[in-house]
């Protein structure tokens, strides 16, 4: 029976807090019908395991490898972020002022997931990292997320990143989903986009260059 690892963390005390590497963090295995991906894996977390998480079920770790921000690969160009509607200035205004980003529930916005070569995907909540990061955060850790992984914290097959383009998956093969982004807001023919920002540090910076009219 194959499991999918979920992880929770949270970091201790609010954005920006100095001189810690502390957060609050829990761990559930998720069994993996043949229908899922790693979607449906968050969702059931979601809706099965994370009601009913308390205080006394975090556990309180320190984080020793500190992964910058700016490495995680983005699954979106500088152009789908900018014709979405979400409000980039609002969460930022909000960590600004001493409140992480959370989805109503309290679930975190941003959704990782890690490669067999131990690099680090958004697969969701990529206008949450950018306020973080424009409020000057720079560490994963300093973010509320959720990680996924392999059954043993490792990384995720190739073809598991294949399902974050949707009906475009059929198109890809091995580890070429590296080349592509995905713009959901463009007609089906044209969703499914070369890359042209490779991490969150190209997007943040194109979207900056946008904004001063470079």
């Amino acid at each position: 029976m194959k499991k999918i690892k979920v992880q929770l963390i949270m970091p201790e005390g609010p954005p920006g807090k100095k001189d810690t590497r502390r957060v609050e963090f829990f761990s559930s295995a998720i069994v993996q019908k043949e229908e899922d991906n790693v979607y449906s894996i968050v969702e059931k977390f979601r809706r099965e395991v994370f009601p009913g998480i308390t205080d006394e079920d975090m556990r309180e770790e320190v984080v020793r490898d500190k992964v910058l921000l700016s490495q995680v690969i983005t699954l979106h160009n500088a152009a789908e972020i900018r014709s979405r509607s979400v409000s980039v200035s609002g969460m930022r205004k909000k960590i600004e002022s001493g409140e992480h980003v959370l989805m109503s529930d309290g679930l975190p916005n941003v959704k990782i997931a890690k490669t067999r070569t131990d690099e680090l995907v958004c697969l969701d909540g990529h206008h949450s990292l950018l306020a973080y990061m424009m409020s000057e955060i720079k560490y994963l850790h300093e973010v509320p997320h959720l990680m996924v992984t392999d059954h043993s914290g490792g990384g995720l097959k190739e073809e598991k990143f294949h399902a974050f383009f949707g009906e475009h998956a059929k198109k890809l093969t091995g580890s070429d989903w590296r080349n592509y982004t995905i713009s959901w807001t463009n007609p089906p023919e044209r969703q499914l986009e070369d890359r042209k920002q490779d991490n969150m540090g190209e997007l943040l910076s194109e979207l900056l260059e946008d904004d001063s009219g470079g």
